[in-house]
């Protein structure tokens, strides 16, 4: 069995946990997708609130109306 010693300076009154390097790197890629794609969907919304505002957005009543309006702007 192996032993471990933590020094003073890492202990903490929280919780310590010990995972696998592959698990943590894998782990941090993830957070890192999560908080792009946090970041890409607030940038989003900012520009639908935007140009909603601004009036350059139109509304249709149906997925058929949309096309209608693609089909007259060719």
């Amino acid at each position: 069995m192996a032993t471990i010693t933590i020094p003073k300076k890492v202990k903490t009154k929280e919780d310590l946990i010990l995972i696998p390097k592959k698990e943590y790197e894998r782990l941090v890629k993830l957070s890192q997708r999560l908080f792009w794609e946090e970041q890409d969907t607030n940038e989003a919304i900012k520009i639908f609130e935007r140009e909603k505002k601004s009036g350059k957005l139109k509304s249709a009543s149906s997925f058929s109306a949309i096309l209608k309006a693609a089909s007259r702007h060719e």
